[in-house]
């Protein structure tokens, strides 16, 4: 998941021109939906010994996730990754047509997991451990916890930015070394940098954005892109930035490293639950304690996230303040914020 994807009404993350609304989720699949979505049961069916993990989760991480679970438990993991809107659509094709396959579904719409819980397609994870230790904070609804938030950054090159103390918070992007510097994704085509933008304005006021604005960013389509320029040295900064966006560059040295989070900042979310109709409940439920136990927040978080057990090793240090993303507020405001970022509409 990167930061171009689209974010739900409240937190969260999607796809762009989803169509999946607060109200919609439930029933936004027709027929025609439920049998295109679901494709052969026999491919991801669990089995006795093996469990079905929908996650949008990175492929490296979730691989990790699977092996450490496997030798732990001796049960098999299938995986299957796509975004979360995607993701969200298959899981609802599935029971709608009553062909179960999913044990765990993560990804970053909470209230598609308000929807699915008042639909009765997840199940109770009360007394499974590690559930009852967590904050509210960490779990938002019954039937569902958070198992890490990725919170938006700076991301920097560190051929090019040496003195750390000049890279702290977001009023540092204003300094006069950063000009012509900065790279970022383009708000006009991605809401949830709109929504982000929308934060900072909210925090720092009309001249904050000004002055962004006069540094000259250099607009590119989506932040992955924006992060190969940055290593490529085109510029010093790519904002805003996910350290998971850095994952798959950590083995090659390349020169990126992102801050740690400024507050405020808004963050990807990670929501899992357990469907209700789970072919392995079992093995459903052994997957969740451990991913909520040390062993298994260390794998997920390790430079990727905040972990809701606080601050372990390799996780990300935890986040002064997190602000709720919301995107229809954004986009009500969208105008002004281009016109005082020197944006045409």
């Amino acid at each position: 998941m990167s930061t171009e994807n689209r974010v739900s009404q409240k937190r969260g993350h999607g796809t762009k021109g989803s169509g999946l609304t607060r109200r919609g989720f439930v029933g936004a699949m027709g027929a025609a939906g439920v049998a295109g979505a679901i494709g052969s049961r026999s491919a991801m069916a669990a089995g006795s010994g093996r469990i079905s993990v929908y996650s949008t989760t990175l492929p490296p991480v979730q691989r990790r996730l699977a092996e450490a679970f496997t030798a732990k438990t001796g049960i098999a993991v299938q995986s299957l990754r796509l975004v979360n809107n995607p993701l969200a659509q298959r899981f609802l094709a599935e029971q709608q047509a009553k062909q179960y396959v999913c044990d765990v579904i993560t990804l970053g719409i909470d209230t598609f997991y308000e929807e699915i819980s008042k639909a009765g397609y997840l199940a109770p994870i009360d007394d499974v451990p590690g559930v009852s230790k967590l904050s509210a904070e960490w779990r938002p609804g019954k039937q569902y916890v958070n198992i890490l938030v990725a919170p938006l950054s700076i991301g920097y090159n560190t051929n090019s930015v040496k003195d750390l103390s000049t890279l702290k918070e977001w009023k540092d992007l204003l300094r006069p070394e950063f000009k012509g510097q900065i790279i970022m994704a383009d708000p006009r085509s991605n809401d949830s940098i709109l929504a982000f933008l929308n934060m900072l304005h909210a925090q720092y006021g009309d001249e904050f954005m000004r002055a962004l604005g006069a540094q000259s960013p250099k607009l590119v389509p989506a932040v992955p892109q924006g992060v190969e320029q940055v290593i490529a040295g085109e510029a010093r900064i790519i904002l805003p930035c996910l350290a998971m966006n850095l994952l798959q560059y950590r083995e090659t040295k390349a020169p990126i490293e992102i801050i740690s989070a400024p507050a405020p900042t808004q963050g990807t979310y990670f929501f899992t639950g357990i469907s209700a109709n789970a072919p392995n409940m079992e093995g459903a439920r052994q997957w969740l304690s451990f991913i909520l136990s040390q062993e298994g927040q260390e794998i997920l978080c390790k430079d990727n996230g905040v972990s809701p057990l606080g601050k372990i090793p390799g996780s990300l240090d935890p986040v002064a303040s997190l602000d709720k993303i919301d995107i229809p507020s954004a986009l009500k405001k969208a105008g002004r914020l281009y016109d005082l970022l020197g944006l045409s509409a």
